[in-house]
Formats: structure tokens, sequence, C-alpha cells
């Protein structure tokens, strides 16, 4: 596993620096968002796409059922994050979340200027 630092960390969004810390605080919110990423694959199929808004509800639902709900907190704002984190890191995973453009290009996953923009239109 990839020791980081904050103090060390390059100039990151706030947002960002507080995903890390959660991050670094909760490793299990990542270990449960890869089980149940592959569960998905498993399940679905090798290129099969999931919202990592249907995985973050599971990890919140384990949470309340197994964590005190009081100190643990799963945050909505963390979940961009790790949608791009768990590509990065598990290349069996590569694809399994569709990512759009971030207001401030994250210091990992894709490059902003490849993915489709976040705007919604609302002509159609």
């Amino acid at each position: 596993m990839i020791q980081l630092r904050l103090e060390e960390a390059p100039k990151r969004s706030k947002l960002e620096r507080k995903f890390w810390e959660y991050h670094l605080r909760h490793p299990q919110v990542y270990e449960m968002l890869v089980r149940f990423a592959r569960e998905w694959r498993a399940r679905r199929g090798d290129g099969a796409v999931v919202g990592i808004g249907l995985l973050w509800e599971r990890v919140r639902w384990e949470v309340y059922l197994n964590y005190d709900n009081e100190t643990f907190k799963a945050c909505n704002n963390h979940r961009a994050y790790y949608a791009r984190l768990l590509m990065e890191r598990n290349p069996d995973l590569d694809g399994v979340f569709r990512v759009k453009r971030q207001r401030v290009q994250a210091s990992f996953g894709p490059d902003n200027d490849t993915l489709p923009s976040s705007e919604h239109n609302y002509e159609n």
C-alpha cells in the first residue's frame, strides 16, 4: 500500500485534502468499495459499469450496521475520489465507473482533458 504523508503532498484542493484525511482514517471504506466493485464485475461481467453512488450507499449500509456511525460517516464528497482511486490502483476495475471532469483536477486518476464535461445539458 502506498504511504501518503499529507504534509508532503503536492498542492491539492480542499476537497481532495479532506478525502485523503478521511481515506487514511478509514481504510476499510476503500476495502469495502474494492470488494463491492469486484463483486459487481464477477456477477455482471468484466466490462460491467456501475455507479459509485450505488456502491457508496452499500458502504453506508455496512457502516451503519457494523460501526459506530456517530464517529464514522460516509461523506458523499469523497465518492468521485474513490471512483478514481479504485480504477487507478486496481487494473481489474479499470472502467468500472464513468467519471466526469472535476472543477479542480485531482492529483490522481484520468486527466480532466480526456473526460466529458460535468455540465448538465437541459436543452434536450
